[in-house]
């Protein structure tokens, strides 16, 4: 099924390239579309909950560090950059009266026994209150989870912890390509439309990691196959959309992978 309408409890991911500049500011004008469509499911009785980058990217905005980051670089500028996120979500979503709450995890969170109880009961919680999660990888502490994934496979771990039936991946591409050359010319034809099962031909067209974010489309297909295994369907889409959530359902570029 390709029709959002059709699901009930959604996460929403969206990447580090898609809310903030190279410069480290944040991209308000794609933050208001997206906060804009998080308000018109929740007005359609969905329980909606967010797992942004970002912190990393926003950090660079006051903290001048070079290009190429060390581990203990990239957790500083995630201590400082976390708070422009919120601060940035705060702004857009206070628009239509959505309060929100900050969940920090890192993957390792979601499959601890202790940890992912508490984790599921704390966003159980914010949704009964009428309270929107917003959910970030805690990159000032995490150690490997920083070096890959920027929140896909988080996102899809989540999606599993909480019993969510869909995953939107909002990126800077549409979608799942053929080949790394058919992103850059986004010849329609090779965009691919429905992904069934994750077969290593799959794999092969994820290509390389992108430069803001860590994971690329690699880590869109594992989060992918994570979800595929949980009855969990997942798409894939441009966050720079006019209408990046609520038009996933007519819009012709996107990839969904739905188990059959």
């Amino acid at each position: 099924m390709r029709n959002i309408n059709t699901y009930n409890r959604i996460v929403i991911k969206i990447g580090s390239a898609v809310l903030s500049a190279s410069n480290g500011m944040v991209n308000h004008k794609i933050l208001a579309a997206i906060s804009e469509d998080i308000a018109w499911l929740l007005k359609h009785d969905k329980e909606v909950l967010i797992v942004s980058s970002g912190a990393i990217a926003l950090g660079r905005k006051k903290i001048k560090l070079p290009k190429n980051l060390s581990l203990a670089e990239s957790q500083a500028l995630a201590a400082h950059g976390q708070i422009e996120l919120m601060s940035a979500w705060k702004k857009h979503l206070n628009k239509f009266s959505i309060p929100i709450g900050q969940i920090l995890l890192t993957p390792r969170d979601t499959e601890l026994k202790l940890s992912s109880r508490n984790a599921k009961q704390t966003v159980s919680k914010l949704l009964e209150a009428g309270c929107l999660p917003i959910v970030n990888e805690n990159d000032s502490t995490a150690t490997d989870e920083i070096k890959f994934g920027d929140n896909d496979l988080l996102a899809a771990k989540v999606a599993k912890l909480i019993g969510a039936d869909l995953l939107i991946v909002l990126s800077t591409v549409d979608g799942l390509y053929t080949s790394a050359e058919d992103v850059q010319t986004k010849k329609l034809g090779s965009l691919i439309k429905e992904v069934n099962n994750i077969t290593s031909k799959v794999k092969k067209m994820s290509g390389h990691a992108s430069e803001m974010g860590k994971g690329g489309m690699i880590s869109k297909i594992a989060a992918a196959e994570i979800c595929l295994k949980n009855k969990c369907a997942m798409v894939i889409s441009s966050g720079a959309n006019k209408k990046p959530i609520r038009g996933i359902s007519n819009r012709v570029k996107g990839t969904w992978f739905i188990k059959k």
